[in-house]
């Protein structure tokens, strides 16, 4: 008897930080503790985490085009693909590849665009993986920025305090690159909270769900925010419901992360939490 392949329901195509809970050391055992199944394709490996100095990165793009050549092969499909931190702006042309040929019949892409955060891109990125990021938005199903991503790609002020006006705009102006569903995440208040902006479609108005700030710092959650809301749409939560889900599991972590002392910069205490906390 032929033997079949058991087809993964998740491509995510991330950078694996050998040291750090961020980006595939975080997606995985969120993934495994739901159930769901995986392939995992690194767009580069990193000594640590960009948060310490010194980390060493080797980009994969040549790798994950020989990688897909042999998916294709295996015949696999995905009813979700997943993107986050990239090599460089020239794996989006392997990214757009992956979605064209790899996502099942009414699958899902998310794609979380790292690149920036607190007003600034990241050091190993310049302007040119801004407009790489807006070719890879066009064809996302949900993207989840950052407030400072989603200002960068829509070309509009990284503003310190945001309003329901400002807010559509920003959604409207990433809906027209191509984004079907915006959810956009730490939009800054004054009141020292912020907020999760969720548009559903173009024309629509935002729904702003207040979100408590810790006066603390951990890396990795917006990788964790974007693999819960990944998880929980494959799982028919309700859009809402699932980020607030996710929400409250990733602050739940970071104060009981803060509690034990954590480095932020090593992330929270996954492999604690997850034991703690119903997923």
């Amino acid at each position: 008897m032929k033997n079949t392949i058991n087809q993964p329901q998740i491509l995510a195509i991330h950078d694996l930080s050998g040291f750090g809970h961020t980006s595939l050391m975080a997606v995985i055992p969120l993934v495994y503790a739901h159930g769901l199944n995986l392939c995992v394709l690194p767009s580069s490996l990193l000594s640590s985490n960009t948060c310490y100095n010194d980390f060493r990165l080797l980009d994969t793009g040549n790798f994950m085009k020989q990688c897909l050549e042999h998916y294709k092969e295996l015949r696999l499909t995905f009813q979700a693909i997943y993107s986050g931190f990239l090599g460089g702006p020239e794996q989006v042309s392997t990214l757009l590849h992956a979605g064209k040929n790899f996502l099942a019949e009414d699958g899902i892409i998310l794609v979380d665009p790292v690149m920036a955060d607190e007003g600034k891109l990241y050091s190993c990125y310049d302007v040119s993986m801004v407009l790489a990021m807006r070719r890879l938005v066009s064809i996302a199903d949900i993207i989840t920025p950052n407030f400072t991503e989603a200002c960068f790609l829509a070309d509009l002020p990284v503003l310190d305090d945001v309003d329901a006006s400002f807010a559509r705009d920003l959604c409207d102006i990433l809906h027209t690159l191509g984004a079907k569903e915006v959810i956009v995440t730490s939009a800054p208040r004054k009141n020292d909270d912020n907020l999760i902006i969720y548009s559903e479609k173009k024309g629509s108005d935002p729904v702003l769900i207040p979100n408590p700030h810790l006066p603390t710092f951990f890396t990795g959650t917006g990788d964790m925010f974007s693999t819960l809301t990944l998880i929980y749409a494959m799982n028919n939560v309700p859009r809402i419901e699932g980020i607030k889900k996710a929400a409250d599991f990733i602050f739940e972590a970071i104060k009981y992360s803060n509690e034990k002392g954590r480095d932020g910069r090593s992330g929270v205490i996954l492999q604690d939490f997850i034991r703690k906390f119903n997923v």
